[in-house]
């Protein structure tokens, strides 16, 4: 390894479109609170301190900005552009001699600073303004000389990842030496996430190491120093999981891929759940799915899964950001776009404001609506597709286009020197087929590898005239000079299959897809604020099934319908046989303990799956005969 370097080169945001499902999956994102949040929110609106307003002024703006500047510039919105660069104007000229920047009322953070370096990588990529490279070069020289006298502490010493990630892409566009000399100095101020990923130091609920009551009423600023509170708390740690990947850039002194690796398997294996997610309600909570995932964890881990795959070219990340993106990301917000949770569960079917055993949060955590708990989703929930787009292809060396998270999807970049657009049409995750369309003829041969997908064992690949192949680390390998209108055409074969969870509990897969009991849900409306309703979620059906492992399976397929995940006309349904347990009950809104096998016992029922994604109530975790 040498400093700097990296297995895959991530494209320019411009160099990828949005199509097919995906662009409308954005479109409806657009049509609500993404695209209404400034008119309707007062943190992100005309009173914000990020347009030199009295109001909110910490992370809020910059979080709305990291999800509102792409989308805007992915469907052209002119308007929402337009209040993207208000932002982004009053910011650039926020800044002062000394390099800091931002609103007067949080002068001394840090944190939101990072923020909002990482909002701009983005707009600089949209449109190469000039002045975005000194002004971050200019904070990291602050920082650096400020931090002398006023050390980085609570977020803004947790966040560092973040901070690294906007030096690296500074670095990269630069060139610049004292980057590069500047991040391996920010590094050793940051919470020491290598460590903590290469052996977990907390393997029970928080609630093992931090009594909440004895410690809700001292400073946070000062719990560190009693307590591992930022180190357990869950956005930190998936913001936390780059550190690794981002410390191997620029000293090459590690391995970060095999650090990461061990990293994920132990949060899973003590913390997970078979949606992706890592509990955590506001902290690490264990694997039990009655626990809840906070949304702004789903989304900073799909985007650090993004920087990793980068650096340490390690394809199988790409599994679990496909994991996160069609499964639990939808999960947790409604087909409209206009309302969310702050906390999702695995088995989740009743959601009411009560006391349910979160470890923190409050009693609305998990209602679906505006501002549930507290308004940092509300703000951060944006970032997760549209920075999605830009994690799925990559470059590797000269002459290789890499196919590495499957939506569908245009890309236009160089490669091996000379201009190469392919649209990759496809509704997967929902179908197994892919078709990369060639749309410019090409003079010279080129390399395209698409990933194989970890749960596919037999996958198939048809292009004419081409040489086809496997690389060491299991890719397809497709060489070829390219003619217009020759097409790739591969088909990962999507099989049933079984995983097991917390209490030997089953999960249905297919595909990246996890499958959830088809429960009828009724909404009821609690209150409505500045025309947004928060909801309740009854169930008004049975739920309290165990599967059947060795009974027939049943896969319908249907036509995928303008909203994709849609609860209504799913676009797979799965028909399984089941027992209902009369012993496993509702209790305080959630299900009771998953009931031992020798409890199941009783007539066999068919039931109905649907995609995880399209579900508001459901059982995710079965038990099983």
């Amino acid at each position: 390894m040498e400093i700097g370097s990296k297995k895959w080169k991530k494209l320019s945001l411009t160099e990828v479109q949005p199509k097919g499902w995906m662009k409308r999956q954005l479109e409806i994102q657009m049509e609500g609170l993404s695209g209404r949040l400034y008119e309707m929110w007062d943190s992100v609106g005309s009173y914000s301190g990020w347009l030199g307003g009295t109001g909110e002024s910490w992370e809020r703006a910059p979080y709305y900005l990291d999800g509102l500047i792409p989308l805007s510039y992915y469907l052209k919105d002119k308007k929402r552009w337009e209040i993207c660069m208000d932002f982004v104007e009053w910011t650039l000229n926020s800044q002062t001699e000394d390099g800091n920047f931002g609103p007067a009322a949080t002068r001394t953070d840090y944190w939101s600073r990072y923020a909002m370096l990482k909002v701009l990588t983005q707009y600089y990529e949209i449109t190469e303004d000039e002045r975005v490279l000194p002004f971050e070069k200019n904070y990291f020289v602050y920082l650096l000389q400020e931090i002398k006298n006023r050390p980085l502490t609570n977020w803004s010493r947790a966040r560092v990842p973040d901070l690294m990630y906007c030096m690296k892409w500074t670095y990269e566009k630069t060139g610049d030496e004292s980057v590069l000399q500047m991040a391996r100095e920010i590094d050793g101020h940051s919470l020491d996430w290598i460590s903590f990923m290469d052996i977990l130091p907390f393997t029970r609920s928080s609630s093992y190491y931090m009594n909440w009551k004895s410690i809700e009423n001292i400073n946070h600023n000062e719990l560190d120093k009693i307590v591992p509170f930022h180190a357990t708390h869950i956005v930190n740690v998936t913001m936390g999981l780059k550190h690794p990947a981002l410390h191997q850039y620029f000293f090459a002194d590690i391995d970060g891929a095999d650090i990461s690796r061990r990293g994920i398997r132990q949060l899973e294996q003590f913390h997970g759940v078979a949606s992706g997610c890592i509990n955590g309600d506001e902290h690490l909570s264990g694997a039990d799915p009655r626990q809840g995932s906070e949304l702004c964890s789903v989304v900073e881990y799909m985007f650090s899964l993004s920087v990793m795959l980068e650096i340490l070219g390690d394809a199988k990340l790409a599994d679990q950001l496909e994991r996160l993106a069609y499964n639990a990301l939808p999960a947790t917000i409604t087909e409209d776009y206009m309302a969310h949770q702050y906390l999702q569960q695995a088995n989740q079917v009743q959601v009411d404001i009560r006391k349910r055993p979160w470890y923190n949060n409050r009693d609305d955590a998990s209602v679906f609506g505006l501002e549930p708990n507290f308004g940092c989703c509300t703000a951060n929930m944006h970032q997760g597709w549209p920075r999605m787009i830009n994690a799925l292809w990559y470059k590797e060396g000269y002459d290789t286009l890499l196919s590495m998270v499957f939506a569908p999807s245009c890309v236009k970049t160089d490669i091996g020197g000379e201009a190469v657009s392919v649209s990759l049409e496809t509704e997967y995750p929902f179908k197994d087929e892919l078709c990369y369309h060639f749309h410019k003829s090409l003079s010279q041969e080129i390399t395209l590898k698409v990933r194989i997908p970890s749960w596919c064992t037999a996958p198939q690949v048809r292009c004419t005239g081409a040489k086809i192949t496997r690389d060491e680390n299991g890719m397809i390998v497709v060489t070829k000079a390219f003619q217009e209108n020759d097409k790739v055409e591969v088909c990962f074969p999507m099989e049933v299959r079984f995983s097991h969870w917390y209490k030997d509990s089953v999960a249905v897969e297919r595909g990246p897809l996890l499958y959830g009991l088809d429960i009828k849900e009724r909404f009821e409306v609690i209150k409505e604020v500045a025309g947004v309703k928060d909801y309740n979620v009854f169930a008004d059906s049975d739920w309290n099934y165990a599967l059947s492992l060795q009974d027939e399976v049943t896969i319908e397929e249907a036509k995928l319908e303008a909203v994709p995940y849609n609860k209504k006309n799913p676009p797979v349904r799965i028909r399984m046989k089941a027992k209902k347990v009369p012993s496993w009950k509702l209790e305080d809104g959630n299900t009771t303990e998953i009931p031992d096998r020798q409890d199941i016992v009783g007539e066999t029922e068919e039931i109905s799956l649907i995609p995880f994604g399209c579900t508001k109530l459901r059982i995710s975790q079965f038990p099983w005969y």
